[in-house]
């Protein structure tokens, strides 16, 4: 493939001007296509005529084609072609991008490669997200399509006019505003599981000055995994796994005082709660086995599963115009929202091995921005300042089963245990030596082999203390079994598994009290929950002032300059008070996270801009060079506590430096093509990796800064191939090395420090637009396929548990159709639609926190194909 052999070796001098040498073959390749094609004489009707979308993606309005800056936009026509809700419907038309919503309140956004998915509140994304012009915290980025007008997404960092958190990007949503006239619509699809969804909208002119537009909808769609688990602590019947119900509602009114001033306010809810992130297991205690991840039904015992965000905005908009020249707009917004992600961590139904967490927000922020324009004939300037304040509060909750405590105590005890019998067979042989454990147990016996023979002799290691012949066997050969017979009055016999199950608790609590260990505990308990929390709290402020630059040399000449200076101040605390379980149990402590109570502020301040400059060819043609810095603060780790009296300090800031060339045209009005080549360095990466650092017995999400060089071309092509059918393809090259620090891994194995290259895999989107002739009603045909190479078997850290899943390494290959039908006048049309028309299936993702202490890893699975119908009545 193409991308293979650009990036044939990461990191060499050549690679860059290997990539320019490409995008220039491919616009000499296409410049010549679009020639031939020109000399058709038909006409294009309108319906099928490609689209140059204007977009905002530099605070001005523009013809896309005609911004100096690498931007992608999904119209609202290809947002209902896809019956596209979310982002991660549509961003396989964008190169370099792709939406993760494996969890709607902590979704991420990756472009370039980068991203910045995790836990963890006192951090930001590397790429920032605004809807209707405002800036969207990490909870509240996955927002419903309900009535949008197109999605922006700018590549590159964009701080000078973006502001906070543009290090690699901007993700622009973008609905469409009450205007001076009457419509509406409804829309009504039904498809695979049960999938319910309605939307409408009506727009109304309440006068010559006052508009008000409404939209709502409401999407529901059953599981597609059978969840078995019925436990006793749940209050109802659990989710089965996939199962979705997302709501939302907007109310926007537009007053038109004068032809120079607009002023807009919106109102915003939004409503989720579903089935929480899935847990397909894949350890042998999961549901048959844990042996095929695409089974009908799975086993998620977690107690009141649940994904949910309450969220609701208002947002106000002023516009005016000075005169010809002069003009303002102002942005003020407030957004308060409350989130629960209560998922099982282990996938299996086994109460020994239970464990779930729980992330629980409360957050609002305030957000402003002014900005102040210019636009004389040679320049064009955007100023303005922004602020915002965002307050946090995060619980984050870890539930065990004092049946999976008891397993956790067990395997302690099973390392002192093999201790105590080597320490006493080494005195009894006189040493650890091969030769003397031959000499008593026989030719070919090593030392360790008889440590075992004596191990298994007591029917040692214990799986379970609480498996009352391997906890007989146990005290036994620690050489107190006798001693506790005699404590409960039965001297002289022996102390076996019978006895153990007669008397309860009483062996357990007689140890306990021995050994001063709290956490040795008997069934008695069994069922209750252990719980440890972290509480967080967070006051951030950030504020920024920016100027942009736009002069024009020539006519067809321009050259701008932008610079942003941006402030950022954190506080933030953390609180871990004592398990849950101590009222039950006192003297217990805690097992995942010690107790403390801290408190941590930091602030980072950063300059950054960019210089642009552009030539237009001819009015079809543009070529533009941009240098650009981009940056994001610094945070800190809710789970991983700093003490900044022991000079312990916050995570870096991440910066951005960005080189980029384009060519954006539209030839012989038929073909739309914008070819990218960039060179981005990204110094202090804030990457999430699941660490299990000596002392922890649990691995979690934490905080590490890696280094990255990342050389790329992205692609984007239409081609209007007759009057009736247009063809589309987006891809990307990328190549990426790395300087990754040294860290502790899920299975708590130490990763050295490394520097390491790799290539992103070959991925490519092809569309067809298709308008055929039809005497009924106007019909159209629109089909995509999207390939995505899988290269996860490159990963140098890949756990053992991910290469025994082989569906976990399988390439992506989705087709996707819909065929609608209209009638003459637009206002009823029949959607027949299907997605992943192939039924390919995929292990999306699998997680390892619980793989080291109790074995059981778990995965995330696709859907499969869904078939459905939609229809839309326009009035």
């Amino acid at each position: 493939m193409l991308a293979k052999d650009a990036a044939a070796h990461p990191g060499h001098p050549t690679t860059l001007s290997r990539l320019t040498l490409s995008m220039a073959l491919a616009m000499g390749s296409l410049y010549w296509s679009a020639t031939a094609v020109a000399q058709t004489d038909e006409t294009v009707p309108a319906h099928n005529a490609l689209e140059v979308i204007e977009v905002t993606a530099q605070k001005r309005t523009q013809n896309v084609m005609k911004v100096p800056v690498t931007v992608s936009t999904v119209s609202a026509d290809v947002i209902e072609k896809n019956n596209a809700v979310l982002l991660s419907d549509v961003d396989k038309y964008i190169p370099g991008f792709s939406f993760d919503d494996s969890s709607m309140t902590q979704a991420g956004v990756q472009i370039r490669g980068i991203s910045s998915p995790g836990i963890t509140v006192g951090g930001d994304p590397s790429s920032a997200s605004f809807y209707d012009d405002v800036y969207m915290p990490r909870a509240a980025q996955n927002v419903l399509f309900s009535d949008i007008q197109r999605v922006e997404v700018l590549k590159g960092p964009q701080g000078t006019l973006f502001g906070r958190n543009a290090a690699m990007g901007v993700v622009s949503v973008i609905p469409n505003e009450p205007g001076a006239y009457d419509e509406g619509f409804v829309r009504l699809t039904a498809g695979t599981d049960y999938l319910m969804r309605a939307e409408g909208m009506f727009n109304k002119a309440l006068s010559d000055q006052v508009f008000v537009r409404v939209n709502a909808l409401t999407t529901e769609q059953d599981g597609f995994i059978n969840n078995l688990s019925s436990p006793d602590w749940n209050d109802s019947e659990p989710y089965d796994l996939g199962a979705r119900d997302h709501k939302a509602a907007r109310i926007a009114l537009r007053w038109e005082p004068s032809d120079a001033t607009q002023l807009q306010l919106a109102l915003e809810v939004d409503d989720l709660e579903q089935a929480p992130p899935m847990a397909v297991g894949l350890s042998e205690w999961a549901y048959q086995g844990g042996t095929d991840p695409f089974a009908s039904a799975a086993q998620n015992d977690v107690r009141n599963g649940v994904e949910s965000r309450d969220m609701t905005a208002w947002t106000a908009k002023l516009w005016h115009t000075f005169d010809q020249r002069w003009s303002m707009k102002g942005v003020v917004s407030h957004r308060q929202w409350e989130t629960v992600n209560r998922e099982d961590e282990d996938g299996t139904a086994d109460i020994t091995r239970y464990f779930d967490t729980s992330n629980n927000e409360d957050s609002d922020i305030f957000y402003t921005e002014w900005q102040l324009n210019y636009s004389g004939e040679r320049v064009n300037v955007v100023t303005g300042v922004s602020y915002s304040k965002e307050d946090v509060s995060q619980q984050t909750e870890l539930n065990l089963t004092a049946d999976t405590l008891a397993r956790l105590t067990t395997a302690e005890l099973n390392g002192q245990l093999t201790q105590g019998v080597s320490a006493q067979l080494a005195q009894m042989l006189g040493g650890t030596s091969d030769a003397a454990a031959e000499a008593v147990f026989g030719p070919g016996v090593t030392f360790d082999a008889a440590v075992q023979q004596t191990l298994d002799s007591f029917g040692l290691p214990m799986d379970h203390m609480w498996n009352a012949d391997q906890w007989a066997g146990a005290l036994n050969a620690l050489g107190v079994g006798g001693d506790i017979m005699a404590a409960i009055g039965l001297g002289g016999l022996p102390l076996d598994g019978d006895i153990v199950r007669a008397t309860g608790d009483l062996t357990y609590d007689i140890v306990s009290q021995e050994l001063g260990v709290a956490e040795i505990f008997g069934p008695s308990y069994s069922g209750q929950f252990w719980q440890e929390n972290i509480f967080n709290t967070g006051d951030f402020t950030n504020w920024g002032v920016f100027a942009d630059v736009d002069f024009a040399v020539t006519d067809r000449w321009h050259v701008i300059g932008g610079l942003r200076y941006s402030h950022d101040q954190k506080d933030f605390t953390w609180y871990i008070p004592p398990t849950s379980f101590a009222s039950v149990r006192p003297g217990v402590s805690n097992a995942l996270f010690p107790q403390v109570d801290l408190a941590a502020s930091d602030s980072w301040s950063k300059v950054t801009g960019r210089l642009v400059t552009s030539f237009e060819i001819d009015d079809d043609q543009m070529l533009f060079v941009s240098y650009s810095t981009g940056y994001k603060s610094g945070g800190f780790d809710s789970l991983v506590p700093i003490d900044q009296s022991q000079g312990q300090q916050a995570f870096e800031p991440e910066d951005t430096t960005n080189f980029e060339v384009g060519y954006k045209a539209v030839l012989a009005d038929q073909l739309v093509m914008n070819l990218t080549v960039y060179r981005t360095e990204l110094d202090n990466f804030q990457i999430s990796v699941e660490s299990k650092p000596p002392g922890n017995s649990q691995a979690v999400p934490s905080i590490i800064n890696e280094n990255r060089s990342i050389d790329g071309l992205e692609i984007d092509l239409r081609w209007q191939a007759t009057p009736n059918l247009i063809l589309s393809a987006v891809s990307e090259i990328r190549s990426t090395d790395v300087e990754t620090p040294a860290f502790y891994n899920a299975e708590g194995v130490l990763v050295d420090a490394r520097n390491e290259s790799f290539d992103a895999s070959t991925n490519y989107t092809l569309s067809a637009n298709w308008y055929p002739d039809v005497d009924f009603a106007q019909v159209n045909v629109f089909v995509d396929y999207v390939f995505v190479e899988n290269i996860r078997d490159q990963d140098p850290d890949l756990e053992s548990y991910k290469r025994a899943v082989d569906a976990y390494f399988a390439d992506r290959k989705d087709l996707n159709a819909r065929v609608a039908f209209s009638s003459e006048d637009d206002k009823y049309t029949l959607g027949i639609w299907a997605k992943n028309l192939l039924d390919e299936r995929y292990v999306e993702g699998i997680s390892g926190r619980t793989a080291a202490i109790l074995g059981t890893p778990f995965g995330r699975v696709n859907r499969g194909r869904e078939v459905g119908v939609d229809l839309k009545i326009t009035f």
